[in-house]
């Protein structure tokens, strides 16, 4: 299946109203008698988010139409790229999604349309990943790490 690019003249999904959530990378096992008994399982964890889009009618025929044509996403068939916030200081991230079901169109007042839907991810396109135990180290109120990162840590990584 083709891999499509969420149209770039409508508004992304309202920041307030991106719920996401990750898979469990271990599981849990109570035993009868002692300590409760953890496995990691894999690394390889999906992500969903509960979005809402609030368009104008135009853009709302947009979007009904970008979902629907064999060209793009196919009836909700497609895979697709959209720029999503990770709830982070980086902002929007592209990341490749999949609808988990079709969205809905949950409201229509004058001239706004609003429409609801699950998405999905196989993994989670952080720039941030490969920095963790950096961020999780530096002192509070150093500035702004990426700069940082990127002016002194990077160039020295060889």
């Amino acid at each position: 299946m083709a891999t499509v690019q969420y149209p770039p003249f409508l508004p992304l999904p309202q920041r307030a109203d991106q719920n996401m959530t990750q898979d469990t990378a271990w599981q849990t096992t109570q035993t009868a008698v002692g300590p409760l008994i953890i496995t990691p399982i894999t690394t390889d964890l999906k992500a969903t988010w509960t979005l809402q889009w609030i368009f104008t009618l135009a853009q709302a025929e947009r979007f009904k139409s970008w979902l629907r044509s064999p060209t793009y996403c196919d009836r909700g068939r497609n895979w697709f790229l959209m720029p999503i916030d990770l709830g982070d200081t980086q902002g929007v991230q592209q990341q490749t999604l999949h609808f988990v079901d079709m969205p809905v169109q949950t409201s229509k007042n004058g001239n706004i349309v609003t429409w609801t839907a699950t998405v999905i991810s196989n993994g989670i396109e952080d720039i941030t990943e490969d920095y963790d135990d950096w961020i999780v180290e530096a002192q509070p109120g150093y500035g702004y790490w990426l700069d940082y990162l990127i002016t002194e840590v990077m160039p020295r990584a060889d």
